[in-house]
């Protein structure tokens, strides 16, 4: 057996085993290309709001929440990129372990909504995608679902390059226009299927990926985020405006993402207008009682390591880096996937089936459909 064969061996198993995870990776990814989208069309009570002249500070808001909701106090505030779209607050109760979030209008301080309100379709979407909801199990099949993806890119360069198919021929009989749309496809979209398994892995292990990268360009390595405690009782902490303003002073240009509250220290998450990544990558941890800022990790300046991993890396794999285009790119080749994932085993049924020899002389039938 020549070793052309066992890759196609190994490429047709290999496709057959991983071919069911690998179509709801496609199609779960494709969703998630435009989930913030997807999320606010579904949710639009809960995400538009008529902007005002002028908002209401934090302690305004935190004081009108914590006074509607006895038993609860105030634990963070979630700032949308947008003026005309509602923030979040999350309460947690002072007796038991529920909590409350909350969609907000903060010029007016009016609560649109709760979490029980939210049509959360896009954030199971996410988890399936993840980890098929089923925690640690479902996220090491989705890991390996990447390894094998990778693994079927390569070999499929190697497959496709004798025949070098560019185009589809939709007059060729079923079972050869089968394998052409599976070889176009495979060839544009390998690359980014590549790249899509390849930051897949990194982000599953992305702390392990950070020391990699900190070591391969000398870089510092990452501080890990300080421990979340309780502040002492009594202690009078500083108000949450005063805590943002000297955030924001300390990373000027960034954009609040996130503001922790309750605890010591208190975390402040922001984003850049470059930072693609949801929450964003620039955090701050400034203690209640002093104000003093005891960590600072900046999306800008932070060590190379960290910035290829947990900034780029995740970018990358999202389609997010280059804005809508990237976002288009991402949706597409997303969708390629499900597809080859079917035509993928037709070949593999349609090779037990010996083919008509009806096909015009000139192209000839080709051997993995045989």
């Amino acid at each position: 057996m020549n070793i052309r064969r066992v890759i196609l061996t190994l490429h047709l198993w290999g496709g057959m085993a991983a071919a069911v995870f690998l179509f709801l990776l496609g199609i779960t990814g494709s969703l998630m290309a435009f989930e913030d989208e997807i999320d606010r069309a579904l949710n639009p009570k809960l995400t538009w709001i008529e902007p005002g002249t002028a908002r209401l500070s934090l302690t305004e808001l935190k004081t009108n929440l914590e006074a509607t909701n006895p038993g609860y106090t105030l634990t963070a505030f979630g700032f949308p990129p947008r003026n005309d779209m509602a923030w979040n607050a999350s309460l947690s109760s002072t007796t038991s372990d529920n909590g409350i979030d909350l969609a907000i209008n903060p010029f007016t301080g009016s609560v649109l909504g709760s979490q029980a309100d939210r049509n959360d379709w896009m954030n199971y979407v996410h988890q399936f995608h993840l980890r098929l909801m089923l925690g640690r199990t479902g996220a090491a099949i989705m890991t390996w679902a990447a390894v094998f993806l990778l693994l079927l890119s390569l070999s499929g360069l190697v497959l496709w390059w004798p025949r070098k198919v560019f185009t589809v021929n939709w007059r060729r009989p079923l079972k050869v226009l089968n394998f052409d749309v599976h070889q176009t496809l495979g060839i544009y979209c390998s690359v980014f299927l590549m790249i899509f398994s390849l930051t897949a892995m990194v982000i599953r292990f992305d702390d392990e990926a950070t020391g990699y990268a900190s070591r391969l360009t000398g870089s510092e390595k990452t501080p890990p985020f300080p421990r979340l405690k309780a502040p002492p009782q009594g202690a009078a902490a500083l108000g949450p405006d005063v805590l943002l303003a000297i955030a924001e002073k300390a990373e000027p240009g960034a954009s609040p993402a996130l503001i922790l509250l309750g605890y010591a220290p208190v975390r402040v998450a922001m984003k850049f207008p470059e930072d693609h990544t949801p929450v964003g990558r620039t955090n701050l941890f400034i203690d209640p009682l002093t104000g003093k800022i005891v960590y600072q990790l900046s999306s800008r300046t932070g060590p190379l390591g960290f910035r290829i991993v947990k900034l780029w890396n995740r970018e990358i794999h999202t389609g997010d880096i280059g804005g809508l285009p990237t976002r288009i790119i991402a949706c597409l080749v997303s969708l390629a996937l499900p597809v080859m994932t079917v035509t993928g085993p037709l070949i593999w049924w349609n090779r037990r089936r010996a083919l008509p020899s009806t096909l015009p002389p000139e192209r000839g039938v080709p051997q993995a459909v045989k």
